[in-house]
């Protein structure tokens, strides 16, 4: 700042107020202690200067933090008004003044010495602590493994700890259990010290005996609904959101007398875990392995988990979730996301005045005052409908529902919804059958394709995952069984048996067969929210793009992931990737390294994986493969989902589709993409084929036309090669897709589309259906005839498998080492039509290129398509 009037005066010195407060007191209390108190003799003088001093110090200290120099100048000042005031001669007064000057070097000299002892003294016996207990407090407690290891596995140490009348308590045991617990010395000790390492007790005579008995134990041994990897049956994997699940089968136990065995598991010599038992039920020769565990423990470290899945501590685990997601960069929308908001909510007030009403979001001037202020965030639920829900919103009721909703009126899900939301301090709250006028087909129109974006924008989705309809409700008063169960207990220590399930397990019992996910709609209500918080039937589970969590595992834990290479923006294989690092080939001619980057398996991976992507017309050949692969890694997972109405197959997906066509940049018909290698989306096939759809949906050519269960036909070959251009052939061209919608023709179609055709130009022979699952052709000439295995679209009845004729088209030719694979489309003629109008039926693969030379090919264009009657 330039200087108006003459020199810029110069700032005081620092530290001089200090310096001078330093000093002012001590000629203060000078002043005072001469003019109250006694002239302190010469021999005095400096233990009372030494006793003020220390007090001003001591206060300057307390209120500041300067340099520790500052002090010795206050010092000075105050020897130097002492010794003026003193009767001494000159040495004398010399000497006063240097030793009091002195005094707060002595004193900080003191005080660091202490200080560096003391610390010293904390690390030593820190480290010595920490050398007893590791190598003298474990051995002590893992004593029984020692001794278990000395007798050969026979016999062990336990204390009797759980000898006392009183050990059960409040415990809940059936006689049975208090019997065979108050027998066994590995459960309640002996005062022998020594007992055997495995025992055997018989519980009861049957396995029905241990049902409604109202015992801890019992619930805990018939509690073992969630499998763990040590149950008996081959795995089975099953796709979930954001991890592969294993599936084991449950064996039941044979009839007969049932047995409880305990056997003790023997820990490290180091190991910080105390003793614990393992426990198994075997009846008739049947054993059935539980997974569960014995151990002991403090009394105050019991797991405090509420009983109510709608507690408060329940609403504070799942708040203290939020606030962590929050700061996940996957969690966030792009920044490029253009704003949204649904055209109506419910407000739902707040605990404390819980008043509900619907609001127009354009026009409500409270919600749009809280969008300014930046609290227009909003939840949505998630929930199965289960029938005809009584409160909905219509036409006749719009009106009075924007000033006041009867919340007794609503079912138990929406007023358990409301309940939480209030609670989580956001204020609206999105229901489909709430905020979309149920009796008009226009609004229907209009809100269902946005229902996606609606998912996608808020700040969490309640989802009543254990509901089968309205009435369920979110809350449950559950039984805690398998976390923990109080066997015996004492003073101060307990016996507890306990079986935490796996995380991942959780989430495959809980969600993945609940009755929510058995919905189809819900598929993409879950896979476009950021954040879902699933209240099951005895857990409160919480998932987001980062990772998911539960009551038992707060923190977290990560989906798993596999790893890929990414050069210049592009996916790369690793073969190419450690060519280009060792300089024998240069990927796009370019000196740029490739970077590993790790994929989230699943669904949620293979979304990420569409995005990533970017435009398909950019892509090189293996990413619009990989494109294909993902795509109906998605839509295999979609189409296990129940819809109560077929004709939604594809709005149902349509936020989904809408997503990744924000960043492919390609159309969108009916099910498939517009892209270049449309002809290897073709080969979709039906897993879990069932009866013929009697509505039309989609054109015979996309999956949405028919119900069952969705798959790739090439994928498993697919994985294997490297995806360039000479692995993959495409014998037949797309010429031209066009779809209708309300009888006019269209660009692109995420809903219900009145017909579609395909054109394709390819080899095409004819040939009839044999029996069972083959296929026979015609051959060039008349004694090579060739059967080929097939997948119908549906369960073809009597008539349609006496067809007077079919006809096959030749799609793909998949190249993998010495192996050769072929794959296409079976088709029919639609007589009534054109010649040229053909109707998929199914799909087809060869495993042999040989065979395929000695069928009667003959190129031709076929027009696929469903509907009987093309629009004009």
């Amino acid at each position: 700042m330039p200087r108006r009037y003459g020199r810029t005066r110069r700032p005081p010195p620092k530290n001089m107020g200090k310096t001078f407060l330093g000093g002012l007191p001590i000629v203060l209390v000078t002043y005072l202690y001469f003019r109250y108190f006694p002239t302190p003799g010469e021999e005095d003088i400096g233990s009372s200067f030494l006793a003020v001093e220390f007090i001003i110090w001591a206060i300057l200290i307390a209120f500041d933090e300067p340099a520790f120099v500052i002090y010795f100048i206050p010092s000075l000042i105050g020897a130097v008004i002492f010794a003026t005031l003193s009767h001494a001669d000159v040495d004398t007064r010399v000497q006063f003044i240097i030793c009091i000057s002195l005094a707060p070097a002595m004193i900080l000299a003191f005080a660091f010495a202490a200080v560096l002892y003391g610390v010293m003294a904390y690390f030593i016996l820190g480290f010595a602590w920490s050398l007893g207990r590791h190598f003298v407090l474990r051995p002590i407690r893992n004593f029984p493994s020692i001794v278990y290891r000395l007798s050969g596995g026979r016999y062990v140490t336990r204390w009797p700890r759980f000898r006392s009348k009183h050990r059960f308590g409040d415990v809940r045991l059936c006689e049975r259990c208090k019997e065979v617990v108050g027998q066994s010395g590995l459960l309640s000790g002996t005062w022998a010290m020594f007992t055997r390492a495995e025992e055997r007790h018989l519980l009861c005579d049957k396995i029905q005996d241990m049902e409604d008995s109202g015992c801890s134990l019992c619930e805990a041994l018939l509690s073992q609904r969630l499998a763990d990897e040590e149950e008996t049956g081959a795995p089975m994997l099953i796709r979930g959101y954001g991890t592969v699940n294993t599936r084991y089968g449950e064996r039941d136990l044979e009839e007969g007398g049932v047995k409880l065995k305990l056997e003790f598991v023997r820990n490290p010599l180091w190991s910080e875990q105390g003793p614990t038992l393992a426990v198994s039920l075997e009846a008739g020769g049947a054993k059935k392995e539980l997974g569960l565990q014995v151990s002991e423990g403090l009394l105050a470290a019991e797991q405090k988990i509420p009983r109510f899945t709608g507690s408060d501590a329940t609403v504070k685990t799942i708040t203290t979730w939020l606030k962590d997601c929050s700061s996940h960069k996957a969690c966030q929308l792009p920044h490029n996301t253009p704003p949204f908001r649904p055209t109506r909510l419910i407000a739902v007030g707040t605990v404390k005045n819980p008043k509900l009403r619907l609001i127009d979001t354009k026009s409500d001037m409270d919600f749009l005052i809280d969008l300014k202020d930046g609290a227009g965030e909003y939840v949505a639920l998630s929930h199965c409908w289960g029938g005809n829900i009584a409160c909905k919103l219509t036409t006749s009721r719009h009106r009075f529902m924007k000033n006041y909703i009867t919340e007794d009126t609503l079912p138990l899900n929406f007023r358990h919804a409301i309940a939480t939301t209030r609670r989580l301090g956001i204020c609206y709250l999105w229901i489909d059958s709430l905020c979309i006028i149920q009796d008009s087909p226009a609004d229907w129109a209009a809100e269902s394709p946005t229902m996606g974006q609606v998912f996608t924008h808020a700040h969490c989705v309640l989802a009543a995952t254990a509901s089968s309809d309205s009435t369920g409700g979110c809350f449950r008063d559950r039984s805690l069984s398998w976390v923990e169960q109080n066997i015996m207990i004492s003073e101060k220590r307990r016996c507890f048996v306990s079986n935490p399930p796996p995380l991942r397990a959780l989430f495959y019992w809980r969600v993945e067969q609940s009755p929510l996910t058995n919905r189809a709609w819900a598929f993409q209500e879950r896979l476009l929210a950021r954040r879902v918080i699933h209240f099951c039937e005895d857990v409160v589970l919480f998932e987001c793009n980062t990772l998911q969590a539960s009551e038992l595992h707060v923190n977290g834990v990560g989906y798993d992931s596999t790893p890929y290479m990414v050069q210049d923006g592009r996916l790369v294989n690793w073969i190419e990737a450690i060519r280009s690092l060792t300089g024998q080939h240069n990927i796009n001619g370019e000196g740029h390294t490739p970077q590993e980057r790790r994929a989230v398996r699943g669904i949620r991976g293979a979304l990420d994986v569409l995005q990533r992507l970017g435009p398909v017309e950019t892509q090189r050949f293996g990413e619009k493969v990989e494109f294909w692969k993902r795509w109906y890694e998605i839509v295999s997972v979609y189409s296990k989902g129940q819809l109560t109405r077929q004709t939604d197959r594809l709005v149902a997906l349509a936020g989904v589709a809408e997503l990744v066509q924000q960043r492919g940049k390609v159309g969108y018909l009916a099910g498939l993409w517009d892209s270049e290698l449309l002809a290897l989306g073709l080969l979709w096939v039906v897993k879990e084929v069932e009866e013929r759809q009697e509505m039309y949906c989609a054109p015979s050519w996309s999956w949405a036309s028919v119900s069952g269960r969705i798959g790739f036909l090439p994928r498993g070959i697919l994985d294997k090669i490297n995806s360039k251009e000479h692995d993959l052939v495409f014998c037949t061209g797309v010429e031209n897709v066009e779809v209708w919608r309300n009888g006019k023709l269209v660009s692109e179609a995420r809903s219900l589309v009145d017909n579609g055709t395909l054109t394709v130009t390819g080899p095409v022979a004819r040939g009839s259906l044999a029996d069972g699952e083959g296929m026979r052709l015609t051959g060039t000439c008349t004694k090579s005839a060739m059967v080929l295995k097939w997948v119908p679209d549906w369960k073809l009845d009597d008539m349609e498998k006496g067809l007077q004729e079919v006809f096959v088209i030749h799609l793909v030719k998949v190249f993998f080492e010495d192996e050769v694979r072929s794959y296409g489309l079976v088709i029919r003629g639609k007589d009534d039509v054109g010649t040229n109008i053909f109707e998929r039926i199914g799909v087809w693969s060869a495993d042999s290129d040989m065979a395929m030379e000695n069928i009667a090919w003959e190129r031709q264009r076929v027009v696929l398509a469903k509907h009987p009657i093309l629009p004009s």
